[in-house]
């Protein structure tokens, strides 16, 4: 099989979620989880049975514990990827987050909160907030809301 872009940012993600214990292996979240609808389309993994879905998911586990360390260490495109901070405001009144909001910011990028548990919330009362987003140490996207230095881990789906 192919990597694609996509798969390899997922594996890298998913060995960062793995590296950190956030989940047991029985929640693994799969690929269906960690891509967004429109990359698992792209990706072409759509057209994948259950059973080579769930195939993939074995070898994702396998390969995120065996060698994602390795590729960010040694892969200078992955590298370049980890690298990237982006500012940028949030488009009109924001009210927090609740586990799965999604911030559409003013450089036209869409991001959505990442497998947050329904108690992660934060309210606030905002105008077009000013944002940080980075990467942290687990290779995983960060959105910092700037003013109040209050974080969420979020992925781009636009």
């Amino acid at each position: 099989m192919k990597i694609t872009k996509s798969l390899l940012g997922t594996a890298i993600c998913a060995g960062a979620l793995l590296a950190g214990n956030s989940y047991a292996s029985d929640d693994f979240p799969g690929v269906k989880k960690l891509m967004d609808e429109n990359e698992f389309k792209q990706s072409g993994l759509d057209k994948l049975s259950e059973i080579e879905i769930k195939a993939l998911n074995k070898w994702l586990i396998k390969y995120t514990a065996q060698d994602s360390s390795l590729i960010r260490q040694n892969v200078k495109a992955v590298q370049e990827e980890s690298k990237t901070e982006i500012r940028s405001r949030i488009k009109g009144t924001f009210k927090g987050w609740k586990g799965n909001t999604k911030f559409y910011l003013e450089n036209g990028q869409v991001w959505q909160q990442r497998n947050q548990k329904s108690g992660t919330r934060w309210v606030a009362n905002m105008e077009n907030p000013e944002v940080l987003i980075s990467t942290n140490f687990f290779g995983l996207q960060v959105l910092t809301i700037i003013d109040k230095d209050k974080s969420t881990k979020v992925k781009r789906i636009r």
